[in-house]
């Protein structure tokens, strides 16, 4: 990719429906300058673009220790980039193997982080995987992955996100074989490491009130596609949290403002 090609995906992105401000993607030389804009391609359905752009990310090695208070890491950037790439590939070949490779990629990724993910859901991504092998006639060995997460997930309680979608995934298995009830029980079952809210609760609730086995199954599984509230709570900022940040930057601009000021003093200083 030559820097006019680079040009014109910048421009394609800054000036579309939803803009991203030219200050955050135009720098060719910062890599997460490029990732924003190939997963921006991607979802304006420039797959070639998005393509080009996202190959010039696949092989960065990102700071595993950064850890922005507000923002995406860059271990969050290359996760998403190679998420991106692997459903890339997924439309554009329907093989499983690259595709898989690239989302185990993102996964150890997923798993290396120890900090706050803002931008994801980690059990997403690596359910993902075993999601394209199911559509690649490779259920089984989907299904013995899922059952290896449980098994591996079993002693780390409360919310979590791989135990959540393991279950899920075996849930859709039973539910396709016809066995509704059995997939209603395994999605109450992944509930209890879902970050739940009142109105989860209350959906959930209804769901199980109905007696139509099918009918039932389906309005638990419709609740799977509604992200009640984050999975990792440290992403969403406190009140307190934007307080201190707002008089950390009142202390910045009046310390830049102060230091400008002695700057110019001394300059006049010099000058007399």
């Amino acid at each position: 990719m030559d820097k006019l090609d680079w040009q014109g995906y910048v421009q394609k992105v800054a000036s579309c429906d939803v803009p991203i401000p030219l200050t955050m993607i135009n720098d060719f030389e910062d890599w997460k300058c490029r990732s924003i804009v190939g997963r921006m391609l991607l979802i304006l359905k420039d797959m070639e673009g998005a393509m080009e752009v996202l190959a010039t990310v696949k092989d960065v090695q990102p700071d595993m220790n950064d850890a922005p208070e507000y923002g995406l890491s860059e271990a969050e950037h290359k996760v998403l980039c190679l998420r991106d790439i692997a459903e890339i590939v997924w439309q554009l070949t329907g093989t499983g193997d690259a595709p898989v490779f690239y989302l185990k990629q993102a996964y150890k990724l997923c798993r290396d982080y120890e900090h706050i993910f803002r931008s994801a859901d980690r059990g997403k991504i690596w359910v993902r995987a075993l999601e394209i092998m199911r559509s690649c006639g490779e259920e089984e060995k989907a299904l013995a992955q899922a059952h290896a997460m449980l098994e591996a997930e079993k002693a780390t309680p409360g919310i979590n996100p791989y135990r959540f979608h393991a279950l899920k995934f075996i849930a859709e298995s039973m539910a396709a074989q016809g066995d509704y009830n059995k997939g209603s029980i395994l999605i109450t079952e992944a509930y209890q490491s879902f970050p739940v809210t009142e109105a989860a609760e209350r959906d959930l609730a209804e769901a199980a009130a109905l007696t139509d086995a099918k009918e039932r199954y389906d309005a638990y599984h419709h609740c799977t596609t509604i992200q009640y509230q984050p999975w990792e709570r440290g992403n969403i900022p406190t009140l307190d949290d934007v307080r201190r940040l707002q008089e950390e930057n009142m202390r910045k601009r009046e310390a830049a403002k102060a230091q400008g000021a002695e700057g110019v003093a001394n300059l006049i200083n010099q000058l007399k």
